[in-house]
Protein backbone atom coordinates (compact mmCIF):
# COMPACT_ATOMS: atom_id res chain seq x y z
CA UNK A 1 0.00 0.00 0.00
CA UNK A 2 1.05 3.74 -0.67
CA UNK A 3 1.33 5.61 2.52
CA UNK A 4 -1.75 6.93 3.02
CA UNK A 5 -2.72 10.94 2.38
CA UNK A 6 -4.76 13.04 4.47
CA UNK A 7 -7.97 13.78 2.94
CA UNK A 8 -10.71 16.90 2.83
CA UNK A 9 -14.08 15.78 2.05
CA UNK A 10 -16.32 18.89 0.44
CA UNK A 11 -19.34 17.14 0.90
CA UNK A 12 -20.84 14.09 3.00
CA UNK A 13 -23.14 13.59 5.58
CA UNK A 14 -21.35 12.62 8.89
CA UNK A 15 -24.72 13.65 11.09
CA UNK A 16 -28.01 12.55 8.47
CA UNK A 17 -28.57 8.92 10.19
CA UNK A 18 -27.52 9.77 13.57
CA UNK A 19 -29.09 12.91 14.21
CA UNK A 20 -32.39 10.96 12.15
CA UNK A 21 -31.92 7.89 14.65
CA UNK A 22 -34.79 8.65 16.76
CA UNK A 23 -37.05 11.07 17.36
CA UNK A 24 -38.28 13.58 19.24
CA UNK A 25 -34.18 13.13 20.56
CA UNK A 26 -31.60 11.27 18.20
CA UNK A 27 -30.33 7.81 19.39
CA UNK A 28 -27.33 7.55 18.18
CA UNK A 29 -23.78 10.17 17.94
CA UNK A 30 -22.24 10.97 14.91
CA UNK A 31 -19.25 8.60 16.06
CA UNK A 32 -21.82 5.27 15.72
CA UNK A 33 -22.24 2.95 12.73
CA UNK A 34 -25.74 3.05 11.69
CA UNK A 35 -26.73 -0.62 10.16
CA UNK A 36 -30.25 -0.08 8.50
CA UNK A 37 -32.98 -2.34 9.93
CA UNK A 38 -34.13 -5.14 8.28
CA UNK A 39 -36.94 -6.05 10.76
CA UNK A 40 -38.66 -8.95 8.64
CA UNK A 41 -39.16 -10.64 5.91
CA UNK A 42 -40.58 -7.70 3.56
CA UNK A 43 -37.68 -5.25 5.08
CA UNK A 44 -35.26 -8.25 3.75
CA UNK A 45 -37.16 -7.97 0.46
CA UNK A 46 -36.01 -4.40 0.02
CA UNK A 47 -33.14 -4.63 1.20
CA UNK A 48 -32.11 -7.41 -1.81
CA UNK A 49 -33.78 -5.04 -4.10
CA UNK A 50 -31.34 -2.23 -3.63
CA UNK A 51 -27.87 -3.41 -3.13
CA UNK A 52 -26.41 -0.49 -4.70
CA UNK A 53 -27.12 1.75 -1.64
CA UNK A 54 -24.86 0.76 1.15
CA UNK A 55 -26.95 -0.32 4.40
CA UNK A 56 -24.56 1.48 6.97
CA UNK A 57 -23.40 4.80 7.69
CA UNK A 58 -20.76 5.92 5.45
CA UNK A 59 -19.22 8.84 7.05
CA UNK A 60 -19.32 8.46 10.68
CA UNK A 61 -16.77 10.02 12.82
CA UNK A 62 -15.17 6.77 13.46
CA UNK A 63 -14.96 6.35 9.38
CA UNK A 64 -13.65 9.35 9.05
CA UNK A 65 -10.78 8.98 11.27
CA UNK A 66 -10.28 5.67 10.34
CA UNK A 67 -9.79 7.09 6.45
CA UNK A 68 -7.90 9.74 7.64
CA UNK A 69 -10.25 12.42 6.36
CA UNK A 70 -9.36 15.51 8.63
CA UNK A 71 -11.53 17.88 6.94
CA UNK A 72 -14.67 17.74 5.82
CA UNK A 73 -17.56 19.76 5.31
CA UNK A 74 -20.52 18.65 7.73
CA UNK A 75 -23.62 18.79 5.20
CA UNK A 76 -26.77 19.84 7.31
CA UNK A 77 -30.14 18.14 5.36
CA UNK A 78 -33.56 18.90 6.30
CA UNK A 79 -34.79 15.92 4.57
CA UNK A 80 -37.13 17.35 1.30
CA UNK A 81 -40.53 15.40 1.85
CA UNK A 82 -40.65 15.21 -1.81
CA UNK A 83 -39.08 11.92 -0.21
CA UNK A 84 -40.99 10.87 2.11
CA UNK A 85 -44.76 11.20 0.07
CA UNK A 86 -44.33 8.35 -2.78
CA UNK A 87 -46.25 8.71 -5.88
CA UNK A 88 -47.34 5.38 -7.95
CA UNK A 89 -47.25 3.26 -4.64
CA UNK A 90 -50.54 1.60 -3.60
CA UNK A 91 -50.57 2.66 0.05
CA UNK A 92 -53.93 1.02 0.51
CA UNK A 93 -52.97 -2.81 -0.59
CA UNK A 94 -49.15 -2.49 0.97
CA UNK A 95 -50.79 -0.54 4.31
CA UNK A 96 -48.92 2.43 5.86
CA UNK A 97 -46.23 0.34 7.77
CA UNK A 98 -44.72 -1.27 4.56
CA UNK A 99 -44.52 2.31 2.94
CA UNK A 100 -42.42 3.23 6.24
CA UNK A 101 -40.48 0.32 6.00
CA UNK A 102 -39.34 0.95 2.59
CA UNK A 103 -38.18 3.82 3.72
CA UNK A 104 -36.43 2.82 6.86
CA UNK A 105 -34.93 0.36 5.17
CA UNK A 106 -33.39 2.97 2.22
CA UNK A 107 -32.37 5.31 4.57
CA UNK A 108 -31.73 4.36 7.47
CA UNK A 109 -33.75 6.68 9.54
CA UNK A 110 -35.53 5.54 12.67
CA UNK A 111 -39.03 4.39 11.68
CA UNK A 112 -40.77 7.65 14.52
CA UNK A 113 -38.74 10.21 12.53
CA UNK A 114 -39.91 9.09 9.45
CA UNK A 115 -43.16 9.20 10.59
CA UNK A 116 -43.02 12.32 11.92
CA UNK A 117 -41.33 14.12 9.24
CA UNK A 118 -44.32 13.39 6.92
CA UNK A 119 -46.48 15.31 9.23
CA UNK A 120 -43.81 18.13 9.81
CA UNK A 121 -42.78 20.93 7.21
CA UNK A 122 -41.18 23.38 9.16
CA UNK A 123 -37.32 22.91 6.91
CA UNK A 124 -35.77 25.65 8.73
CA UNK A 125 -36.54 24.35 12.35
CA UNK A 126 -35.32 21.30 10.96
CA UNK A 127 -32.05 22.85 9.94
CA UNK A 128 -31.78 24.47 13.82
CA UNK A 129 -32.29 21.12 15.80
CA UNK A 130 -29.33 19.62 13.05
CA UNK A 131 -27.08 22.42 13.71
CA UNK A 132 -27.45 22.60 17.27
CA UNK A 133 -26.81 18.42 17.10
CA UNK A 134 -23.59 18.90 15.69
CA UNK A 135 -22.43 21.44 17.79
CA UNK A 136 -23.11 19.61 20.90
CA UNK A 137 -21.58 16.38 19.52
CA UNK A 138 -17.84 18.21 19.87
CA UNK A 139 -15.49 16.72 21.89
CA UNK A 140 -13.42 13.73 22.23
CA UNK A 141 -15.01 10.35 21.34
CA UNK A 142 -15.51 7.16 22.45
CA UNK A 143 -11.97 5.53 22.00
CA UNK A 144 -10.68 8.50 24.14
CA UNK A 145 -8.48 9.78 22.08
CA UNK A 146 -9.52 11.30 18.92
CA UNK A 147 -11.51 14.60 18.66
CA UNK A 148 -14.26 16.32 16.57
CA UNK A 149 -14.34 20.07 16.36
CA UNK A 150 -15.86 22.83 14.58
CA UNK A 151 -13.50 25.65 12.46
CA UNK A 152 -14.98 28.83 11.76
CA UNK A 153 -12.03 30.00 9.29
CA UNK A 154 -8.90 28.90 7.86
CA UNK A 155 -6.71 29.90 10.63
CA UNK A 156 -8.70 27.81 12.97
CA UNK A 157 -8.39 25.03 10.56
CA UNK A 158 -4.80 25.37 10.17
CA UNK A 159 -3.97 25.06 13.50
CA UNK A 160 -6.18 22.14 14.37
CA UNK A 161 -4.24 20.15 11.65
CA UNK A 162 -1.29 20.43 13.83
CA UNK A 163 -3.13 18.23 16.68
CA UNK A 164 -2.68 14.80 16.00
CA UNK A 165 -6.34 12.62 16.45
CA UNK A 166 -8.56 15.75 15.65
CA UNK A 167 -11.23 15.64 12.96
CA UNK A 168 -12.35 19.49 11.72
CA UNK A 169 -15.69 19.90 10.56
CA UNK A 170 -16.69 23.28 9.24
CA UNK A 171 -20.88 23.56 8.46
CA UNK A 172 -22.38 23.51 4.88
CA UNK A 173 -25.72 22.94 4.15
CA UNK A 174 -27.52 20.99 1.13
CA UNK A 175 -30.54 22.96 -0.15
CA UNK A 176 -31.80 26.32 0.38
CA UNK A 177 -35.21 25.26 0.89
CA UNK A 178 -33.71 24.69 4.50
CA UNK A 179 -35.29 28.44 4.53
CA UNK A 180 -38.36 27.68 4.82
CA UNK A 181 -39.43 27.68 1.43
CA UNK A 182 -41.01 24.62 -1.54
CA UNK A 183 -43.60 23.72 0.86
CA UNK A 184 -47.04 23.81 0.34
CA UNK A 185 -47.41 26.81 3.33
CA UNK A 186 -44.45 28.70 1.18
CA UNK A 187 -46.50 28.28 -1.97
CA UNK A 188 -49.35 30.33 -0.15
CA UNK A 189 -46.97 33.46 1.14
CA UNK A 190 -46.70 37.02 -0.96
CA UNK A 191 -43.31 37.19 -2.44
CA UNK A 192 -43.52 39.96 0.44
CA UNK A 193 -43.64 37.77 3.06
CA UNK A 194 -41.35 35.39 1.17
CA UNK A 195 -38.71 38.30 0.99
CA UNK A 196 -39.17 38.87 5.02
CA UNK A 197 -38.69 35.53 5.77
CA UNK A 198 -35.77 34.22 3.46
CA UNK A 199 -33.90 37.29 5.03
CA UNK A 200 -34.81 37.20 8.69
CA UNK A 201 -33.59 33.32 8.42
CA UNK A 202 -30.43 33.79 6.20
CA UNK A 203 -30.05 36.89 8.94
CA UNK A 204 -30.25 33.87 11.95
CA UNK A 205 -27.69 31.20 10.50
CA UNK A 206 -25.14 34.51 9.52
CA UNK A 207 -25.31 34.43 13.37
CA UNK A 208 -24.10 30.85 14.39
CA UNK A 209 -21.09 30.51 16.03
CA UNK A 210 -20.13 28.15 13.22
CA UNK A 211 -21.81 29.84 10.03
CA UNK A 212 -22.44 28.03 6.97
CA UNK A 213 -19.23 28.26 4.82
CA UNK A 214 -21.35 27.03 1.63
CA UNK A 215 -24.97 26.28 0.67
CA UNK A 216 -26.62 24.40 -2.44
CA UNK A 217 -29.32 26.94 -3.74
CA UNK A 218 -31.08 23.64 -5.16
CA UNK A 219 -31.65 20.16 -4.48
CA UNK A 220 -33.59 17.53 -5.75
CA UNK A 221 -37.03 19.14 -5.91
CA UNK A 222 -38.82 23.18 -6.06
CA UNK A 223 -38.09 25.35 -3.57
CA UNK A 224 -39.29 28.54 -5.47
CA UNK A 225 -35.39 29.56 -5.39
CA UNK A 226 -34.41 27.94 -8.66
CA UNK A 227 -34.81 24.73 -11.31
CA UNK A 228 -32.93 21.68 -10.14
CA UNK A 229 -31.50 19.35 -12.35
CA UNK A 230 -32.72 15.75 -13.17
CA UNK A 231 -31.13 13.76 -10.39
CA UNK A 232 -33.12 10.12 -10.38
CA UNK A 233 -33.08 7.35 -12.69
CA UNK A 234 -35.03 4.69 -12.95
CA UNK A 235 -36.80 2.59 -10.76
CA UNK A 236 -36.58 5.61 -8.06
CA UNK A 237 -38.14 8.19 -10.80
CA UNK A 238 -41.04 6.26 -10.68
CA UNK A 239 -41.80 6.51 -6.96
CA UNK A 240 -39.72 10.14 -6.63
CA UNK A 241 -41.85 13.07 -8.53
CA UNK A 242 -39.04 15.98 -9.73
CA UNK A 243 -40.93 17.16 -12.18
CA UNK A 244 -42.45 20.65 -10.80
CA UNK A 245 -39.94 23.30 -11.68
CA UNK A 246 -36.82 20.90 -12.92
CA UNK A 247 -34.40 22.54 -15.60
CA UNK A 248 -36.27 26.16 -15.26
CA UNK A 249 -33.53 29.41 -13.91
CA UNK A 250 -33.21 30.73 -11.09
CA UNK A 251 -35.79 32.94 -9.63
CA UNK A 252 -36.54 36.51 -8.39
CA UNK A 253 -36.85 35.07 -4.75
CA UNK A 254 -33.61 33.08 -5.72
CA UNK A 255 -31.20 36.55 -6.87
CA UNK A 256 -32.42 38.02 -3.73
CA UNK A 257 -31.07 35.18 -1.62
CA UNK A 258 -27.92 34.69 -3.56
CA UNK A 259 -27.46 38.22 -2.65
CA UNK A 260 -28.26 37.93 0.89
CA UNK A 261 -25.73 34.97 0.96
CA UNK A 262 -22.92 36.65 -0.41
CA UNK A 263 -23.33 40.29 1.00
CA UNK A 264 -20.76 40.50 3.71
CA UNK A 265 -22.78 43.52 5.18
CA UNK A 266 -25.19 40.76 7.37
CA UNK A 267 -22.78 38.40 8.51
CA UNK A 268 -19.96 36.32 7.11
CA UNK A 269 -20.45 35.62 3.12
CA UNK A 270 -21.54 32.46 2.25
CA UNK A 271 -20.62 30.86 -0.93
CA UNK A 272 -23.34 29.27 -3.50
CA UNK A 273 -23.20 25.61 -4.23
CA UNK A 274 -24.20 25.24 -7.67
CA UNK A 275 -24.59 21.01 -7.46
CA UNK A 276 -27.84 19.95 -8.20
CA UNK A 277 -29.13 23.62 -9.60
CA UNK A 278 -30.33 23.03 -13.05
CA UNK A 279 -28.12 23.51 -16.49
CA UNK A 280 -29.73 26.81 -17.10
CA UNK A 281 -29.46 28.21 -13.68
CA UNK A 282 -25.67 27.41 -13.51
CA UNK A 283 -25.16 29.29 -16.76
CA UNK A 284 -27.46 31.87 -15.38
CA UNK A 285 -25.41 31.96 -12.03
CA UNK A 286 -21.91 31.26 -13.80
CA UNK A 287 -22.61 34.16 -16.32
CA UNK A 288 -23.16 36.53 -12.98
CA UNK A 289 -19.90 35.21 -11.36
CA UNK A 290 -17.80 35.77 -14.60
CA UNK A 291 -19.22 39.47 -14.09
CA UNK A 292 -18.48 39.88 -10.67
CA UNK A 293 -15.44 39.17 -10.89
CA UNK A 294 -14.29 40.89 -13.78
CA UNK A 295 -15.36 44.10 -11.61
CA UNK A 296 -14.49 43.07 -8.57
CA UNK A 297 -11.12 41.59 -8.93
CA UNK A 298 -10.09 42.09 -5.26
CA UNK A 299 -12.89 40.42 -3.84
CA UNK A 300 -13.71 37.11 -6.02
CA UNK A 301 -16.44 34.97 -5.81
CA UNK A 302 -15.76 31.57 -6.31
CA UNK A 303 -17.83 28.79 -7.72
CA UNK A 304 -18.25 25.89 -5.80
CA UNK A 305 -19.48 22.40 -7.04
CA UNK A 306 -18.96 20.36 -4.07
CA UNK A 307 -19.88 17.18 -5.44
CA UNK A 308 -19.94 16.05 -8.91
CA UNK A 309 -18.63 14.54 -12.07
CA UNK A 310 -18.22 15.50 -15.50
CA UNK A 311 -20.78 14.73 -18.77
CA UNK A 312 -18.34 15.67 -21.37
CA UNK A 313 -20.78 18.03 -23.03
CA UNK A 314 -19.47 21.27 -24.54
CA UNK A 315 -21.53 23.83 -22.95
CA UNK A 316 -24.06 24.17 -20.29
CA UNK A 317 -26.75 24.68 -23.31
CA UNK A 318 -25.82 21.40 -25.18
CA UNK A 319 -26.26 19.29 -21.78
CA UNK A 320 -30.21 20.32 -21.89
CA UNK A 321 -30.22 19.80 -25.90
CA UNK A 322 -31.54 16.47 -24.90
CA UNK A 323 -33.61 15.56 -21.95
CA UNK A 324 -32.57 13.75 -19.20
CA UNK A 325 -33.27 10.06 -19.90
CA UNK A 326 -31.64 6.49 -19.85
CA UNK A 327 -30.74 6.49 -23.68
CA UNK A 328 -28.71 9.91 -22.96
CA UNK A 329 -26.01 8.19 -20.49
CA UNK A 330 -25.97 4.52 -21.72
CA UNK A 331 -23.48 4.69 -24.58
CA UNK A 332 -21.14 7.67 -23.76
CA UNK A 333 -18.27 6.18 -21.38
CA UNK A 334 -19.28 9.24 -19.00
CA UNK A 335 -22.46 9.96 -17.53
CA UNK A 336 -24.42 12.82 -20.04
CA UNK A 337 -26.82 14.17 -17.57
CA UNK A 338 -27.03 17.90 -17.26
CA UNK A 339 -26.74 17.44 -13.49
CA UNK A 340 -22.64 16.78 -14.26
CA UNK A 341 -20.67 19.63 -15.16
CA UNK A 342 -19.80 20.04 -18.59
CA UNK A 343 -16.65 21.91 -20.66
CA UNK A 344 -17.84 25.45 -20.24
CA UNK A 345 -18.79 25.34 -17.03
CA UNK A 346 -15.34 24.02 -15.76
CA UNK A 347 -13.66 27.00 -17.11
CA UNK A 348 -16.25 29.44 -15.33
CA UNK A 349 -14.89 27.43 -12.17
CA UNK A 350 -11.39 27.90 -13.54
CA UNK A 351 -11.40 31.28 -13.93
CA UNK A 352 -13.33 31.65 -10.47
CA UNK A 353 -10.77 30.29 -8.67
CA UNK A 354 -13.24 27.53 -7.59
CA UNK A 355 -13.22 23.49 -6.63
CA UNK A 356 -15.14 20.88 -8.11
CA UNK A 357 -15.28 18.14 -5.84
CA UNK A 358 -15.09 14.78 -7.25
CA UNK A 359 -17.63 12.60 -6.16
CA UNK A 360 -17.69 8.50 -5.22
CA UNK A 361 -21.13 8.24 -6.58
CA UNK A 362 -20.27 5.51 -9.51
CA UNK A 363 -24.04 6.73 -10.69
CA UNK A 364 -22.15 10.16 -11.65
CA UNK A 365 -18.95 8.68 -12.86
CA UNK A 366 -19.92 6.76 -15.68
CA UNK A 367 -22.29 6.15 -18.34
CA UNK A 368 -25.13 3.15 -17.87
CA UNK A 369 -23.53 0.64 -20.17
CA UNK A 370 -19.66 1.65 -18.81
CA UNK A 371 -21.16 0.94 -14.76
CA UNK A 372 -22.90 -2.37 -15.89
CA UNK A 373 -19.88 -3.62 -17.52
CA UNK A 374 -17.84 -3.04 -14.41
CA UNK A 375 -20.51 -4.19 -11.93
CA UNK A 376 -20.11 -7.64 -13.84
CA UNK A 377 -16.39 -8.34 -12.67
CA UNK A 378 -15.81 -10.64 -10.83
CA UNK A 379 -12.41 -10.20 -10.12
CA UNK A 380 -11.91 -7.65 -7.60
CA UNK A 381 -8.29 -6.06 -8.61
CA UNK A 382 -9.83 -5.92 -12.24
CA UNK A 383 -12.85 -4.15 -11.05
CA UNK A 384 -10.81 -1.74 -8.51
CA UNK A 385 -8.68 -0.72 -11.82
CA UNK A 386 -11.73 -0.01 -13.66
CA UNK A 387 -12.77 2.36 -10.85
CA UNK A 388 -9.67 4.16 -10.95
CA UNK A 389 -9.75 4.59 -14.80
CA UNK A 390 -13.12 5.91 -14.31
CA UNK A 391 -12.53 8.54 -11.82
CA UNK A 392 -9.30 9.74 -13.32
CA UNK A 393 -11.31 9.69 -16.46
CA UNK A 394 -13.55 12.48 -15.13
CA UNK A 395 -10.38 14.46 -13.77
CA UNK A 396 -8.70 14.41 -17.16
CA UNK A 397 -11.66 15.92 -18.65
CA UNK A 398 -11.81 18.98 -16.34
CA UNK A 399 -8.06 19.05 -17.06
CA UNK A 400 -8.87 18.74 -21.42
CA UNK A 401 -11.61 21.54 -20.53
CA UNK A 402 -8.78 23.97 -19.34
CA UNK A 403 -6.52 23.34 -21.65
CA UNK A 404 -3.39 23.34 -19.49
CA UNK A 405 -1.78 22.48 -16.52
CA UNK A 406 -3.86 24.55 -14.24
CA UNK A 407 -6.40 22.39 -14.90
CA UNK A 408 -5.53 20.00 -11.96
CA UNK A 409 -6.25 23.86 -9.64
CA UNK A 410 -10.11 22.98 -9.75
CA UNK A 411 -10.38 19.21 -8.65
CA UNK A 412 -10.86 18.37 -5.18
CA UNK A 413 -12.70 15.54 -3.45
CA UNK A 414 -16.56 15.51 -2.44
CA UNK A 415 -17.80 11.80 -1.48
CA UNK A 416 -21.65 12.25 -0.68
CA UNK A 417 -21.02 9.41 2.00
CA UNK A 418 -24.49 9.32 3.47
CA UNK A 419 -26.12 11.24 0.81
CA UNK A 420 -27.96 7.66 -0.72
CA UNK A 421 -25.75 7.28 -3.64
CA UNK A 422 -24.73 4.44 -5.83
CA UNK A 423 -21.13 3.66 -4.37
CA UNK A 424 -18.39 2.27 -5.82
CA UNK A 425 -18.37 -1.21 -4.29
CA UNK A 426 -14.98 -2.10 -3.24
CA UNK A 427 -14.95 1.75 -1.59
CA UNK A 428 -18.59 1.77 0.27
CA UNK A 429 -17.27 4.05 2.98
CA UNK A 430 -14.61 6.86 4.31
CA UNK A 431 -12.64 4.46 5.78
CA UNK A 432 -11.83 3.15 2.74
CA UNK A 433 -10.13 5.73 1.31
CA UNK A 434 -6.95 5.11 1.89
CA UNK A 435 -7.59 1.89 -0.38
CA UNK A 436 -8.89 4.17 -2.82
CA UNK A 437 -6.04 6.73 -3.19
CA UNK A 438 -3.25 3.83 -3.28
CA UNK A 439 -5.49 2.45 -6.85
CA UNK A 440 -5.51 5.58 -8.05
CA UNK A 441 -1.90 6.23 -7.66
CA UNK A 442 -1.23 2.31 -8.94
CA UNK A 443 -3.11 2.62 -11.93
CA UNK A 444 -1.57 5.84 -13.04
CA UNK A 445 1.92 3.78 -12.11
CA UNK A 446 1.20 1.41 -13.68
CA UNK A 447 -0.15 2.01 -16.79
CA UNK A 448 1.18 5.39 -17.74
CA UNK A 449 -2.62 6.33 -18.22
CA UNK A 450 -3.31 9.70 -20.22
CA UNK A 451 0.58 10.65 -19.22
CA UNK A 452 0.54 14.15 -21.44
CA UNK A 453 -1.92 15.23 -19.52
CA UNK A 454 -0.17 14.78 -16.06
CA UNK A 455 1.84 17.78 -17.25
CA UNK A 456 4.87 18.27 -14.55
CA UNK A 457 3.19 15.90 -11.68
CA UNK A 458 3.05 12.28 -10.40
CA UNK A 459 0.24 10.03 -9.82
CA UNK A 460 1.11 10.85 -5.89
CA UNK A 461 1.21 14.72 -6.54
CA UNK A 462 -1.84 14.16 -8.45
CA UNK A 463 -3.56 12.41 -5.81
CA UNK A 464 -1.88 14.50 -3.27
CA UNK A 465 -3.95 17.62 -5.04
CA UNK A 466 -7.29 16.33 -5.45
CA UNK A 467 -7.31 14.75 -1.90
CA UNK A 468 -6.63 17.98 -0.17
CA UNK A 469 -3.70 20.37 -1.39
CA UNK A 470 -6.01 22.22 -3.77
CA UNK A 471 -8.67 22.38 -1.25
CA UNK A 472 -6.27 23.85 1.36
CA UNK A 473 -5.55 26.70 -0.97
CA UNK A 474 -9.15 27.19 -1.50
CA UNK A 475 -10.21 27.44 2.31
CA UNK A 476 -7.16 29.71 2.66
CA UNK A 477 -8.35 32.31 0.01
CA UNK A 478 -11.79 31.98 0.60
CA UNK A 479 -12.65 30.33 4.25
CA UNK A 480 -12.65 33.80 6.40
Amino acid sequence: MHPPIFTIDLHCHPSMKSFNSGHPKPMASMWENIEHKLANRFATRINNLSPHIFKGSQSNLKNLAEGNVRVFNVSLYPIERGFLHLRNVPHALIGKNKVDTIQEVITGFNVDRIRHMKTHYDYFEDLVEEYEYVFDQQGTGPDGKTKFILANNYEELEAALKEKNTLIGIISIEGAHCLGVGTLESEDKTEEELVSLLTENIAKIKQWEFPPFTINLSHHFWNQLSGHATSFKPPINAVVNQNKGKDKGITTLGWHVIREFLSKENGKRILVDTKHMSAAARKEYCEFVYNYNYINPKDKIPLVVSHAAMNGMSTLDSSIRDNDVPAKARKHHLYRWSINVPNDEIRYVHQSEGLIGLMMDRGNLGGLDTIKKIVELTDDSRKRAAYAKLFWDNAFQAVKAVGDQSGWDVLAFGSDFDGTITHMEPYHSSDTIPTFQHDLIEYLTTTNYQKELWYDYTPTDLVRKIMHENAMLFYKKFFV
